[in-house]
C-alpha cells in the first residue's frame, strides 16, 4: 500500500519524532558522559557525589526546575544568569553543550 498526500505527511511527521527522540536519548547518554568529566567533581545527583559535591551543590531535579534555554546560558556562562555564581565558564563545542543539557533535562 502506497501512502500519499496527508498520510505522507502524517508518516513523515512520526519519522521524525521518532528520530528526534533517539537523538535526544543519545544526546543524554554522551551528557551523562560529560557530567561525568566535567561536572562530577564538584556537584551530586542523589547519593552521587563527586569530592567537592559541597562546592557545586545538588542537581537532583534540576530538568524539572530549568528549562532548555536557562541551562545552556547558565552552563556556557553561569554568571550571565546567577550574577553570584561560583561555577566557573565550561568550554563545550555546542553538540556537547546540547548533550549536557539533554542529560540535565532528564533529572527530573
Amino acid at each position: 500500500m502506497e501512502t500519499s498526500g496527508p498520510g505522507r505527511l502524517v508518516l513523515a511527521a512520526l519519522v521524525g519524532v521518532a528520530l528526534s527522540a533517539a537523538r535526544a536519548h543519545a544526546g543524554a547518554d554522551e551528557g551523562k558522559t560529560l557530567y561525568d568529566q566535567k561536572c562530577k567533581s564538584c556537584h551530586s545527583i542523589g547519593s552521587d557525589a563527586g569530592k567537592m559535591a559541597n562546592v557545586g551543590g545538588k542537581l537532583d531535579g534540576v530538568g524539572s526546575k530549568r528549562d532548555t534555554a536557562w541551562l545552556k546560558a547558565y552552563i556556557a556562562d553561569p554568571k550571565s544568569q546567577m550574577p553570584n555564581a561560583k561555577m566557573p565558564k565550561i568550554k563545550l563545542e555546542p553538540a556537547q553543550l546540547d548533550d549536557l543539557v539533554a542529560y540535565m533535562l532528564t533529572l527530573k
